[in-house]
């Protein structure tokens, strides 16, 4: 039975720790992480009084040692059992990406106040802990089942189909685990004592089958986390290995070929143009078109001397930046091919920041995501829209379009080294990648928020505070204050 209860502890706490590792940045993940390694620690410390201390008895280790890890045990089993329930109700509402860390902290107080009252008014705590009173039962079912119809209503409410299938996994897992949980631990609990001679246990001894809870939710997370998206979370070998690819792959040369073919793209846009314009006598446009030319051959040149020797090694060359001026840059780059697919931009400028950055790089990011965008939509129906945003002193680019979309199997491997489903030679498989190692090394990220096959995809770009700094409203432009380029 003791190899069972450590299976439980053990495989709570290496999930945790796995969720933690590959997606800490993610709120949900941090506090389901924490969920897992608090309800392990039941299991742990069934473990010490059921094995480690008969132990110490009998090798007559001194009595002090024993009473000290006993109230460690008391301690622990008590964490686990009086605060899960608030900890899972956080967890659920953090889920939803509607409440903000501050607004989750008050939650966090105003739902621990009735678990306070309890435990200062109805169990007894020391010399022995009492565990599962009736109020409790009550107390700790309530939370729980706040908790699962918060899930349910965030799948419910959730309203792109890739997301929605992740809440649905998360639902329907939880809803099985913390039912089942609750059946053992608290409503099948008359009472359960933790005294000096040892535990003390009255209940439906459905408890002995927590270890299914344990193998339940592990199956749930090797199956669907690895492979589809579970717990918020993606998990897949493959997003393992981004940073050695990068690292590693010598890809130098392709991606400056991926480059150009971009640019050429834009060269043949203007030449149609020009030659348009000179037949028609247009002296300014022809003139415009040639200040679009340089603008394309300096980013070129500006690109071919930061990729070393072919090794696909990223150099940084930072200075500060106005984030404007670099979104300007790659919109005025790109008008001849929304002006040849006639297709609408949209740009809504919430903010000006200073970004300490290698314009080069953060360009060619730009031109990469704004022309898969383009190239995703049809001539005549095509809406680009680009916003720029803050949140917490970091930045925001997002960039939408209403094209094709990408597939749940394709947006999972978008980031991956030469995958890509654009047909033809001259697609390599390695603008996203190379945009995703050029956000790593300026410590932001690049992800994708949504997509949906024949609506379009929305694209995240985002720089942390470290490399921001704000302008004053005095020495913004006017045309920034009022949002249009």
């Amino acid at each position: 039975m003791i190899i069972f209860y450590c299976l439980i502890f053990l495989s709570l706490w290496t999930v945790g720790a796995i969720m933690l590792i590959n997606n800490r940045s993610n709120p949900h993940t941090r506090w389901f992480s924490g969920l897992l390694f608090l309800t392990g620690f039941a299991s742990f410390s069934v473990v010490i009084n059921l094995a480690l201390m008969p132990w110490l008895r009998t090798v007559s280790a001194p009595p002090e040692a024993i009473e000290a890890l006993r109230i460690f045990t008391m301690i622990a089993w008590g964490a686990e059992y009086h605060f899960l329930p608030i900890v899972f109700l956080l967890c659920a509402l953090v889920f939803t990406r509607r409440f903000n860390a501050r607004t989750i902290l008050s939650f966090s107080a105003a739902l621990s106040a009735p678990i306070a009252v309890y435990i200062a008014a109805i169990p007894p705590l020391y010399p022995e802990l009492q565990l599962g009173h009736p109020a409790f039962r009550v107390l700790s079912g309530v939370y729980f089942a706040c908790g699962i119809l918060i899930y349910w209503l965030r799948y419910l409410i959730e309203r792109n189909p890739s997301q929605q299938r992740n809440s649905f996994r998360t639902a329907l897992a939880l809803t099985l685990c913390i039912s089942f949980l609750y059946a053992t631990d608290y409503y099948g609990m008359n009472h359960f004592l933790i005294t000096k001679n040892g535990l003390e246990i009255a209940s439906n001894n459905m408890w002995q089958l927590n270890v299914l809870i344990a193998l339940i939710f592990v199956a749930f997370f090797v199956v669907y986390a690895m492979k589809y998206g579970f717990m918020g979370i993606k998990l897949r070998i493959e997003q393992q290995k981004l940073d050695y690819s990068m690292r590693n792959l010598t890809q130098g040369a392709l991606i400056l070929n991926h480059t150009i073919k971009n640019e050429v793209q834009k060269i043949n846009y203007l030449s149609g143009r020009m030659r348009s314009a000179v037949e028609k006598g247009d002296r300014a446009e022809t003139l415009r078109n040639l200040e679009s030319l340089d603008f394309v051959a300096e980013h070129i040149l500006n690109m071919m001397n930061q990729i070393k020797d072919r090794t696909g090694e990223i150099e940084m060359q930072e200075q500060e930046y106005r984030l404007v001026d670099l979104l300007e840059y790659s919109v005025q780059t790109l008008s001849p091919m929304l002006e040849e697919k006639r297709i609408q931009l949209v740009t809504d400028i919430g903010t000006d920041p200073i970004l300490l950055c290698d314009a080069a790089h953060v360009k060619e990011v730009l031109n990469n995501v704004l022309v898969n965008a383009v190239d995703a939509m049809e001539p005549d129906k095509g809406k680009l829209s680009i916003t720029l945003a803050e949140s917490k002193k970091e930045v925001m680019i997002w960039i939408k379009d209403n094209g094709a979309g990408v597939s749940e199997e394709s947006a999972a491997r978008m980031f991956d080294p030469f995958f890509t489903t654009k047909k033809g030679l001259s697609n390599y498989g390695l603008g996203l990648n190379y945009c995703y190692g050029v956000m790593h090394k300026h410590g932001g990220s690049i992800r994708l928020v949504e997509t949906e096959l024949g609506k379009g995809t929305w694209m995240e770009i985002r720089f942390p505070a470290k490399r921001v700094r704000m302008l004053p409203m005095t020495e913004r432009p006017a045309r920034m204050r009022v949002g249009v380029f």
